[in-house]
């Protein structure tokens, strides 16, 4: 089992990047003491200096890593599928730069792999690694969606496990290894999305293999340090686009109703977020627009209009149940192109 991985770097703190590296090059199977064959990072145009430092490093300290380096930053999909035109390993999996994998993740995937030869995509559950250092367990897939294969491993396939990945993001990208083959007929990641690209491939992914997946936590993602997942850009429409590339793709046709809501469920949740960091007109127009995908909601927009004037105490997530999310030094302004954009 050949595993190449593949990293898209901006930015990150060395000390942050040395150690998710380590994260996986240390990793070698109890049986063989074989490690990952490959370790792609591909920088995305990292103005830092010492990340660059870091990356150079590490590419001179181990045969098995590979160093890319994008002329121009262009998000993590473009990245992403950077690394994987350059892939050798027969299975890959991707890496956040300041996450990392956890012990005993290497023979675990191993693991499922020779008991089940015909497996193309494998994953496991993933923990919140908090700035204290504590690991807190994150929502896994339900086991009712899967057929149990044994202690701890289910097969979730067919349109039950697309609906999932459409509607709720329960795997991180991070915690998953496919067949490369698979990825490359899927297309790779959508290009030009920066945020959803991780979601919108797995909804791909699962219309054309099963996931064997593993209850058992084998990624940290590591939470409350800046990134784009604490970006004031995760507050503009445009980061909704996702949806609007699921809607195009020919593998997610028979998934129409299924995108919708979503879409609905998502800029809803983008409203709400927006309301939050203080963002009161981008945050009506997504309340607007939420209620244009559905005008039937009368109920649910005149929720959020209470939110919105402050008459009453109104629970946000009476109108949505989306994760909400701080960000760093939100923007006051929406540029009107991001709600275009993102239609």
């Amino acid at each position: 089992m050949r595993i190449s991985l593949v990293c898209p770097v901006y930015d990150t703190p060395p000390e942050l990047l040395r150690a998710a590296a380590h994260s996986v090059l240390s990793a070698t199977s109890a049986a063989s003491a074989e490690g990952v064959a490959q370790l792609i990072l591909v920088d995305d145009a990292s103005p830092s200096a010492a990340t660059r430092a870091a990356l150079a490093a590490l590419a001179e300290g181990d045969r098995r890593v590979l160093l890319l380096r994008s002329p121009r930053n262009r998000g993590p999909a473009s990245a992403r599928n950077l690394g994987l035109s350059v892939a050798i390993g027969e299975w890959v999996g991707f890496l956040d730069a300041d996450d990392l994998w956890l012990p005993g993740q290497l023979d675990r995937l191993r693991g499922v792999a020779a008991a089940h030869p015909d497996a193309g995509w494998i994953g496991s559950a993933h923990a919140w690694l908090n700035p204290d250092g504590e690991l807190e367990p994150a929502p896994m897939l339900p086991a009712a969606t899967g057929a149990e294969l044994g202690p701890g491993l289910r097969r979730h396939a067919g349109p039950p496990l697309t609906r999932l990945m459409l509607g709720n993001f329960w795997m991180h990208l991070g915690a998953m290894l496919a067949r490369r083959a698979l990825l490359q007929r899927i297309g790779g990641f959508a290009e030009g999305l920066v945020y959803g690209e991780d979601q919108n491939l797995m909804a791909r992914l699962s219309t054309v293999t099963p996931l064997h997946y593993l209850d058992v936590p084998g990624y940290a993602w590591r939470r409350g340090r800046p990134s784009l997942t604490s970006s004031s850009a995760r507050l503009r429409a445009a980061s909704l686009r996702q949806h609007a590339a699921a809607a195009r793709d020919p593998l997610l046709r028979d998934f129409r109703r299924e995108i919708h809501w979503a879409r609905y469920s998502a800029t809803k949740g983008l409203a709400v977020n927006n309301l939050l960091a203080g963002r009161r007109m981008p945050a009506l127009a997504l309340a607007l627009r939420a209620w244009m995908l559905d005008p039937r909601e009368v109920g649910e927009l005149s929720l959020f209009l209470r939110l919105w004037t402050g008459r009453g105490r109104v629970d946000p997530g009476r109108y949505s149940k989306a994760e909400s999310f701080v960000v760093r030094a939100p923007q006051q302004d929406t540029h009107p192109d991001d709600l275009r954009k993102a239609s």
